[in-house]
């Protein structure tokens, strides 16, 4: 049940620094795109280039729903466990940042 638990955190925590990465890529080439445009542009080219970046964004929400969904998942079937990890977590984090000063 424990490397059970691991793995989901671990799983869900990778993925979402890898859709946070693809979101200001996404985010980036937008904006490049737009820099790019002369300010003669036409208001469809840049409907166009919002529109591919919302687009994108969107299929990054639906793939982080999905590997959230695992971890949801647990906390409703286990939520005495899931507050005793996320206390534990805490304590964890606290004693390493008392102990940085």
């Amino acid at each position: 049940m424990e490397q059970q638990v691991e793995r989901a955190v671990d799983t869900t925590f990778g993925s979402a620094e890898k859709v946070k990465v693809q979101t200001a890529d996404a985010l980036e080439e937008a904006a490049r795109k737009l820099r790019e445009m002369s300010m003669t542009a036409k208001g469809e080219d840049i409907k166009a280039v919002l529109n591919e970046t919302g687009v994108k964004i969107d299929k990054l929400k639906a793939e982080m729903g999905q590997k959230v969904e695992p971890v949801h998942d647990f906390v409703v079937e286990h939520p005495f466990m899931s507050i005793a990890i996320a206390a534990g977590a805490g304590l964890l984090i606290g004693a390493l940042l008392v102990r940085r000063d």
